[in-house]
C-alpha cells in the first residue's frame, strides 16, 4: 500500500450508487460536466463523481437518464484528491520527496536537498540502484542521521513507491580486487537475488555480491545474433554468463568453456544454465583464466574476452586456445574516441606478432568495430572482432 502523498480540495461532487457509477460518469463526460482535475471517491456504497459547469439540473437529467436513480443521487461539497500531472518517476521523487520534507518540517533548506535527487538509477527487475552518492551530501546526512528511524523507513519507501519497485540499494564504487566484487548497499529489502528475461535468456544474480552490467544489452543481444552452431567456444570471463548465456541460448554453441574466478558469479551462473536447459553445454572452470586457459589449447573456434579497460593479458592464451586453422576473438576495451582506428591496427599487429611466436601462421583481420557505449567523456566501450585463418 502506497504512503505517497496527494493534494485534497473541495469541490462539488454527485454521489451515486456504486453500480451505476460508469454509466453517470459517462453521462457528465459526454455533457462536459466531468471535472478532470479531482479522482472520484467511494463514500460508503455511493461513488463521489466530480462536477463543473452548469450542474443545475444534473439531478434531473441523470434521473430522467436513469429512471430508477431519482432518490439515490445528490449533490454535495466533498473533500476530494487532486489527480497528480502526468510525471515521470524522477519527478514523483522529488515531489514526494519534498513532501516528506514538509512532514519533518524541513523548508529552509528544502531546495538544496531536492536539488541533490539523483535522476538516474538502474532498475534490475523490483529492485532499484541508486548511484553510490545519492543522499551522501553532507546536507542529507544530517538529515536523514537526525530524524526518527520510523521516518527514515519512510524515506526509502516514499522512494521505491515513486520508482514503483519493492526493493532499494545503493551503488558503491567496484572493489578493485580481481574478481570485481559489487559492493551494494542495501537499503530496502531483505536480500539482494534478482531475475530477469533477457531477449529470451533467464539471469539471476545477487546485486550485494557480483555486477551486472545493464549497459552492455546491445552487445549481448548482437553477440547471441551470431550463428555458432557446431563451435567449441571459450569466455575468459564469464562473470554470471553476460555473454556466455546468450551465446548458450541464442547462438547454439556446440559447447562453451566458462572461466570465472568469483564463487558468487559462478553460483549465478549454474543456476541460470539450469533455468536456461543449457547445463548440458556448459563447463565452468573456477579460478585463474590463465591456468583454465592453458589447459584448453587448440580446442576452440572462438575465444570472448569480455573484460575492460582491457583484456590485452590474455591474449597470447586466448589464441593458443584456438584451432589450429584459426578462430575468432571477441575483444573488449576502453578506447579513446579519436584513438579507435589505430587502436584496432596496432591490436592486430600485437596479435599477429603472438601468432608466430606460437608458430601459427595465420592471416588475422579486423572484421568489425562494434561501438557499446561510452564509458566515460571521450572514451568508448569497443569490441573489435577478429578472425585468423590460414
Amino acid at each position: 500500500m502506497s504512503d505517497i502523498k496527494h493534494a485534497i480540495s473541495i469541490c462539488l461532487a454527485v454521489l451515486v450508487p456504486l453500480k451505476f457509477s460508469s454509466e453517470v460518469k459517462q453521462f457528465l463526460v459526454e455533457n462536459n460536466l466531468y471535472q478532470n482535475k479531482f479522482r472520484p471517491q467511494r463514500v460508503s456504497e455511493k461513488l463521489a463523481l466530480p462536477i463543473q459547469g452548469n450542474y443545475e439540473n444534473i439531478t434531473k437529467e441523470i434521473s430522467e437518464k436513469i429512471p430508477s436513480l431519482s432518490a439515490q443521487i445528490s449533490i454535495e461539497e466533498i473533500m476530494l484528491e487532486i489527480n497528480t500531472p502526468n510525471l515521470n518517476p524522477a519527478q514523483l521523487m522529488s515531489s514526494n520527496i519534498s513532501s516528506w520534507l514538509e512532514d519533518l518540517g524541513i523548508f529552509e533548506q528544502r531546495s538544496i536537498l531536492i536539488n541533490y535527487i539523483p535522476n538516474k538509477w538502474e532498475l534490475l527487475g523490483d529492485l532499484a540502484l541508486l548511484p553510490s552518492n545519492a543522499f551522501t551530501q553532507k546536507e542529507w546526512i544530517e538529515v536523514l542521521s537526525n530524524c526518527e528511524e520510523t521516518n527514515k523507513v519512510q524515506f526509502w519507501k516514499v522512494i521505491c513507491d515513486s520508482l514503483g519497485v519493492n526493493r532499494l540499494g545503493r551503488q558503491q564504487p567496484i572493489s578493485d580486487d580481481m574478481m570485481r566484487t559489487s559492493q551494494v548497499e542495501l537499503l530496502v529489502g531483505e536480500e539482494g537475488w534478482v531475475e530477469l528475461l533477457d531477449h529470451g535468456v533467464h539471469f539471476g544474480f545477487d546485486a550485494t555480491k557480483v555486477m551486472y552490467s545493464s549497459g552492455n544489452v546491445t552487445e549481448r543481444h548482437r553477440i547471441g545474433n551470431i550463428d555458432m552452431k557446431d563451435e567449441i567456444v571459450i569466455d575468459a570471463f564469464a562473470g554470471i554468463g553476460y555473454y556466455s548465456l546468450p551465446m548458450l541460448v541464442r547462438s547454439n554453441v556446440k559447447h562453451l568453456h566458462a572461466c570465472e574466478i568469483n564463487l558468487n558469479s559462478i553460483e549465478a551462473l549454474s543456476w541460470a544454465a539450469k533455468k536456461n536447459n543449457v547445463s548440458h553445454k556448459l563447463t565452468i572452470h573456477e579460478g585463474d583464466n590463465k591456468i583454465a586457459l592453458a589447459n584448453l589449447r587448440n580446442i576452440s573456434d572462438r575465444c570472448h574476452l569480455g573484460i575492460l579497460p582491457s583484456s590485452e593479458s590474455v591474449w597470447k592464451p586466448a589464441l593458443e586456445c584456438l584451432k589450429s586453422d584459426g578462430g575468432w576473438l571477441h575483444i573488449h576495451m576502453n578506447v579513446a574516441e579519436e584513438k579507435i582506428s589505430s587502436w584496432a591496427k596496432e591490436t592486430i599487429s600485437k596479435l599477429k606478432i603472438i601468432s608466430k611466436e606460437i608458430g601459427r601462421n595465420w592471416n588475422i583481420e579486423v572484421k568489425n568495430i562494434e561501438k557499446v557505449k561510452w564509458y566515460a567523456p571521450r572514451i568508448r566501450h569497443v569490441v573489435l572482432d577478429v578472425h585468423c585463418h590460414l
